[in-house]
C-alpha cells in the first residue's frame, strides 16, 4: 500500500488506539485493513484505507517530543507489565492532536502580525484618518487555543495517572505532591513537578476564567489597537486573577511561548516518570538518558532508556 505521497519516506509506524498509523515526515496517516471494516469478510469488494490525520510528522519537533518520544520510552519494555503503554500512547496522541492545533493557531497569529506591520509601514495617512487593521475572532480563537492547551495538559495528567494512580486530586499539584512524597529526597525530579505544577495551573486557572469570566477572574483580550505614541500594536491578551497575573502581552507571542512550554513539559515529565518506574525484575541499572545527538534516530527524540556509565551513554537496545 502507498502510503501519501511516494516522494516522502515513511518513517515510522505506531499503533494508536485499534489501528495502525503510518508517520511520513510531514503527516501522520492511519491505516484501516479490510478486516477491520468487514471482519467476517462479507463483501470482498472491501479494501483497505488510509486516511491523513496529521499534517504534521516526523520532521516536526511537536511530534519528536510528545508521540515519538513516548514510543521511544513506553514501548521499551522497561517499565513492567502492569503499565498499559496503549492507553499511554493514546493519551500522548491526543496531546499531540491539540499541540498541533496550538501551534497551527499561534502560526496565524505570529504571521498576520507580520503581514500587517509591513502593510501599515507603507500605508499613508488621509485626511488624519488612519484604518486599523483587524484580528478576525481573536477573542474566540485564543479560546478555542487555551482550551487546547488545557486539553493537552490533560492527557499529560492522564499519562501521570498511568504511573501513580487515577484517584490523585488537585490535578498537578496532587501530582506534584504525591511524588514528593514516594521519591522523598529527589530533588530533581520533585524541583521540576514543582514548577511544571505552577505552569499547570495558570493554564487551569487562564480555562477558567475565558470560560467562566467574572469581574476580577478574566482573561482581557485586545485586538489592533493605537497608542498615544502613534505606534500600532498588535492583538494583546492578559490574565487577571487573584491567584494569578498574566502581564499584558502579544496574542502571537503568548500562543508560540506556551505551545512550546507544554510540548518542552511534556517531553521532560514523561522521562521523568519513566526514568523514576523502572521495573525492578529489569536487574540493570536502567534509567532514562540523553542521547547524544550522532546517536539520535530522530534528531527531535533526546530521550532513550540507558545506562549512564561514567559519563558515557550507553543506549539500550
Amino acid at each position: 500500500m502507498e502510503v501519501g505521497s511516494p516522494d516522502i519516506p515513511i518513517t515510522g509506524m505506531v499503533k494508536i488506539g485499534d489501528r495502525l498509523h503510518i508517520l511520513k515526515t510531514d503527516s501522520i496517516h492511519r491505516i484501516t485493513l479490510a478486516d477491520d471494516i468487514d471482519p467476517e469478510r462479507t463483501n470482498i469488494n472491501v479494501p483497505n484505507s488510509q486516511q491523513k490525520v496529521l499534517d504534521v510528522g516526523s520532521g516536526s519537533p511537536l511530534v519528536g517530543k510528545t508521540l515519538l518520544t513516548a514510543k521511544q520510552l513506553f514501548e521499551s519494555g522497561f517499565l513492567g507489565n502492569q503499565f498499559d503503554k496503549g492507553k499511554a500512547i493514546d493519551l500522548s496522541f491526543e496531546a499531540l492532536k491539540n499541540l498541533t492545533a496550538m501551534f497551527e493557531q499561534a502560526s496565524v497569529f505570529r504571521d498576520q502580525d507580520e503581514e500587517e506591520e509591513k502593510r501599515v509601514s507603507e500605508q499613508v495617512v488621509k485626511n488624519r484618518t488612519f484604518v486599523l487593521p483587524s484580528a478576525p475572532d481573536v477573542e474566540r480563537r485564543c479560546k478555542e487555543f487555551v482550551q487546547s492547551a488545557d486539553h493537552a495538559l490533560q492527557a499529560l495528567f492522564g499519562i501521570g495517572g498511568l504511573f501513580y494512580g487515577d484517584k490523585i486530586k488537585g490535578w498537578f499539584e496532587g501530582l506534584a505532591d504525591e511524588i514528593s512524597r514516594l521519591h522523598e529526597g529527589d530533588a530533581h525530579y520533585i524541583g521540576f513537578m514543582g514548577d511544571a505544577a505552577k505552569f499547570c495551573k495558570s493554564m487551569r486557572i487562564t480555562r477558567n476564567c475565558i470560560e467562566h469570566r467574572k469581574p476580577n477572574e478574566r482573561v482581557e483580550i485586545l485586538n489592533y489597537t493605537l497608542t498615544p505614541a502613534n505606534e500600532l500594536l498588535p492583538p494583546m491578551i492578559a490574565v487577571h486573577h487573584p491567584k494569578f497575573i498574566q502581564p499584558k502581552m502579544p496574542v502571537s507571542t503568548y500562543t508560540d511561548q506556551v505551545t512550546n512550554h507544554i510540548a518542552d513539559t511534556f517531553e521532560q515529565m514523561i522521562a521523568f516518570m519513566c526514568s523514576r518506574n523502572v521495573d525492578r525484575s529489569v536487574g540493570l541499572p536502567m534509567t532514562v538518558v540523553e542521547l547524544p545527538t550522532d546517536q539520535r534516530s530522530n534528531q527531535f527524540v533526546k530521550y532513550s532508556f540507558g545506562i549512564d556509565a561514567g559519563g558515557q551513554v550507553i543506549p539500550a537496545g
